[in-house]
C-alpha cells in the first residue's frame, strides 16, 4: 500500500475539522485577535498543505519534518489561545446558539493536529535513516564500554 495514502486520511480529516471549526467560529461570533488568523492561516493551514504536498511527490525528507514542525505548534495555539487565554475566541467565553460546537471544533483542531503530527512522526521514522538513528539512540542508549 502507498504510504501517501495512509497519510491523506488523518489530512483529509484535519481539513474537515478544520472547516468545522470555521463554521462553528461564524457561528457564535468569535472574534480574534490580531494575529490569530495570521497563524492559523500559516501554520495551522498552509504548512500542513505544503508537508502534504510534499509527500506526495514523494520528498518525504522535508514533508514530514514540515508536518510534525507545523502541527505541534498549531496545537499548541489553538489550546492556548482557545481554551486557556482569556480573549474573545475562547472556547468557554462564547455563548449562544454553537457555542457546543465551537468547543468540539477547538477540541476536534487539537486532537487532529496530535493526530497528524503523530503520522508525521511515524513518516518520518519510517523514511529518515538518520531520525530513526537519533529515535532509537534516545530510547536505547548504547551501553556505555567499561
Amino acid at each position: 500500500m502507498d504510504i501517501r495514502l495512509i497519510v491523506t486520511v488523518p489530512v483529509v480529516a484535519y481539513l474537515t475539522v478544520l472547516g468545522l471549526f470555521a463554521v462553528a467560529q461564524s457561528t457564535v461570533g468569535a472574534t480574534f485577535t490580531e494575529g490569530q488568523p495570521a497563524f492559523l492561516l500559516v501554520v495551522g493551514l498552509l504548512g500542513p498543505l505544503l508537508a502534504f504536498a510534499l509527500i506526495w511527490l514523494k520528498n518525504y525528507a522535508y514533508g514530514a519534518p514540515l508536518l510534525v514542525a507545523s502541527l505541534i505548534p498549531n496545537a499548541w495555539f489553538v489550546c492556548y489561545f482557545f481554551v486557556v487565554h482569556d480573549n474573545p475566541a475562547n472556547a468557554f467565553a462564547v455563548s449562544g446558539n454553537g457555542a457546543a460546537a465551537y468547543l468540539a471544533s477547538v477540541v476536534g483542531v487539537v486532537a487532529n493536529s496530535i493526530i497528524l503530527a503523530g503520522v508525521g512522526c511515524w513518516l518520518w521514522y519510517r523514511e529518515s535513516p538518520q531520525f530513526r538513528d537519533a529515535v532509537d539512540r534516545l530510547i536505547r542508549p548504547p551501553a556505555s564500554e567499561n
